[in-house]
């Protein structure tokens, strides 16, 4: 296996391999549990009244897709990272269903994740290049229709993904397996159940590429055309607001000051509208830093199947939690770059702590009295 690894894959990854196995289930539990938090005040922020919107619609399915796969993911690291028990008992029928649960789970919640971010990318789009058309294009019924649509078809984009493996019993002994020796106190034998890749090679090589092209690379092509497009429409709005600036500073006559003042109106609501643009770049951004790696790599996978085994797998773990990363910091995006989220999460926390204080008082109050 190390001359594999050295074969396909870059010097050293076996040894990064087995220094990160043992850090990684504390430092993803870590992430998991605190995207599960920030995820949660997305949710509880996002879909209040007065943050009604279809940008906010978005990100509030894309928040549930993000909360769905960490809850998912504490029991799974904790049961193949975290000994905690016999690592014979790790391998039961039981357990073994569970992680291939897990592999077709969490690959579904977060194709949904990037279909959504895709979405939100159109949505915002549309929105500066076409804003008469906005409330149109971009109405409740449409949103909540693209929203659905990701949580409905992506399941079915991934479940190929059902049929790359399948659970293997063996017998184990002192004798014939190492690995689970120092765990057979037992006087009996034990059937441990492995999950495993087909043996359809050609079966493999097709859904290794619906993996990399159609569940990875095309939505990051799709982001990275969309970002681009944004990013232009931000600099035209710029260069724009720039000439408003200078000709303000002329001095224009009546006729020029009436359609100054027009465009100045315009030019506040252009720059909501940026705010809120660049804090959906950043979040784009952060999606396309952890995907386009995956994506490629699953396409040399693809291309060369021995390297799956001996270099992709290296770097699984690394890419599990750069993903769960990516997925617990949108709440810090959102609190730095919209005050809007700001001040409705304060309202909130305000709201949470008077109740609390309130309690006590209230709890007095209604206390019964004798009287002898």
């Amino acid at each position: 296996m190390a001359n594999e690894t050295d074969l396909y894959c870059v010097p050293g990854a076996t040894s990064f391999n087995k220094v990160y196995s043992r850090l990684h289930g504390y430092i993803a539990i870590v992430i998991c549990i605190v995207g599960s938090a920030t995820n949660s005040i997305n949710i509880t922020v996002l879909s209040r009244r007065e943050m009604s919107s279809p940008t906010n619609s978005i990100l509030t399915g894309l928040a549930v897709a993000d909360l769905l796969v960490m809850l998912e993911y504490i029991p799974y690291v904790l049961h193949m990272n975290i000994k905690i028990g016999p690592q014979v008992n790790k391998n039961t029928y039981t357990w073994t269903v569970f992680v291939y649960f897990h592999s077709i789970f969490s690959q579904t919640f977060h194709t949904i994740s990037i279909w959504l971010a895709v979405t939100l990318a159109v949505w915002r789009y549309i929105a500066i290049a076409y804003p008469h058309r906005n409330r149109t294009w971009c109405s409740k019924r449409n949103t909540s229709i693209a929203i659905v649509s990701a949580y409905v078809i992506c399941p079915f984009l991934c479940l190929p993904i059902y049929f790359a493996m399948h659970i293997v019993s063996s017998e184990v002994t002192a004798q014939n397996n190492s690995q689970f020796a120092e765990d057979l106190s037992l006087p009996q034998n034990r059937t441990i159940y492995v999950l495993e890749m087909s043996k359809n090679k050609e079966l493999v090589m097709a859904i290794m590429w619906i993996y990399s092209v159609i569940l990875k690379l095309v939505p990051c092509i799709a982001l990275s055309i969309l970002s681009t497009c944004l990013i232009s429409k931000l600099t035209t709005t710029d260069r724009r607001r720039q000439k408003l600036l200078k000709r303000s500073s002329v001095g224009p006559n009546e006729a020029e000051k009436q359609c100054l003042a027009e465009e100045s109106g315009a030019g506040r609501r252009s720059n909501r509208t940026d705010r809120t643009t660049r804090m959906l770049l950043a979040v784009l951004g952060l999606f396309l830093s952890t995907e386009v790696p995956q994506g490629l790599l699953g396409l040399v996978s693809a291309l060369a199947p021995d390297f799956f085994k001996s270099c992709y797998s290296m770097f699984g773990d690394l890419m599990d939690v750069l993903a769960l990363f990516t997925s617990s910091v949108n709440f810090v995006l959102y609190c730095s770059m919209s005050r809007q989220f700001r001040c409705t999460f304060a309202r909130l926390v305000r709201g949470m702590m008077s109740t609390a204080e309130d309690s006590p008082k209230l709890a007095v109050k209604q206390e019964p009295t004798t009287q002898v």
